[in-house]
């Protein structure tokens, strides 16, 4: 049986994890998706891996996500990027190199204040994390899917771009104040999750004047569909959303899609006129698992929180 170590992660071990996960997934993380994920996140990560006979053989990780958790920003960890290399998941027996690691990883987040953990695992995945890592499943994502066809024409002050400026400020500040269960979308978080990813294309759009933004949206177009990855509306009512969409989707038809993709969640204020809309609505195939250290505080979070698809596609 070999022996291994368990140690908090560090940005030198970089290569060594890209390796890892190229044994495991059958291809290797590009370097600039893990400085943009790891090295360049304004919040950071923190993980730990194991290694045996100087090779890093497992890794369990997560990057930095603030949260607005009742009205209070917070951080929490995406878990994501988990692997073990199969020539040694058997080392250490009940406490095998999985174990180790989540016990090591869940001991310091709760250190760190961290008021839980969470994640959007397959079905498999879900199985041995629930296990094993003793989260919980919370919910089976869901997808809305509309035809760009059902909106209505766009707004003539809508404008599509790669990048937000200093008028996004004013908007996630007001937006801030109705939205008390989601990410943290200001403007930094903005460009760096949506502009500076060195290996997928988001086109953002907005509506009203650069110095008075109404909202704002983030797509991904894969093919057919458009993904709405994220939105921020300043009205409290939502009232403003539907010009949003339907500058959203003016804009993805442009850029070839026949359909926008929503995610259902208990807090989404596009809820109410998604439910009017003609689509299909089905499971995703994953669901949001979290781990708590805080139970009563991530009960609370994820009975109304508002989680947008950018949480996903980046785990």
């Amino acid at each position: 049986m070999r022996s291994f170590a368990v140690r908090e992660a560090s940005a030198a071990d970089a290569p060594g994890i890209r390796r890892l996960f190229a044994r495991v997934f059958g291809q290797e993380l590009p370097a600039e998706e893990w400085e943009w994920k790891f090295a360049r996140n304004p919040d950071g990560w923190f993980g730990v891996v194991a290694e045996s006979d100087g090779r890093i053989v497992g890794n369990y990780a997560g990057w930095a996500t603030p949260l607005m958790i009742g009205g209070t920003p917070r951080l929490a960890y995406a878990v994501g990027d988990v692997a073990t290399d199969p020539d040694v998941r058997a080392a250490g027996g009940l406490r095998g190199i999985y174990r180790a690691m989540v016990e090591t990883f869940y001991d310091r987040a709760r250190e760190q204040g961290v008021a839980f953990c969470f994640g959007f695992p397959n079905a498999r995945a879900l199985e041995i994390s629930n296990r094993i890592a003793h989260t919980r499943t919370i919910f089976p994502i869901r997808e809305v899917r509309v035809p760009c066809g059902a909106f209505a024409a766009p707004p003539e002050e809508s404008v599509a771009g790669d990048s937000v400026g200093e008028g996004f400020d004013a908007l996630w500040a007001a937006a801030a104040h109705h939205r008390p269960d989601g990410p943290v979308r200001d403007r930094c978080r903005v460009n760096w999750r949506f502009h500076a990813r060195p290996t997928r294309y988001y086109r953002m759009v907005s509506v009203g004047p650069p110095d008075a933004l109404e909202s704002w949206a983030a797509l991904s177009v894969l093919g057919a569909t458009a993904v709405v990855a994220d939105h921020v509306g300043r009205a409290a009512d939502g009232s403003d959303l539907p010009r949003l969409l339907a500058a959203s989707a003016a804009e993805a038809a442009r850029l070839g899609a026949r359909e926008l993709l929503f995610w259902e969640s208990p807090g989404n204020p596009l809820g109410p006129f998604l439910d009017r809309l003609p689509g299909q609505r089905r499971d995703a195939g994953f669901s949001l698992a979290a781990r708590a250290m805080e139970e009563e505080t991530a009960r609370g979070f994820f009975a109304r929180c508002h989680l947008p698809p950018s949480l996903y596609d980046v785990t």
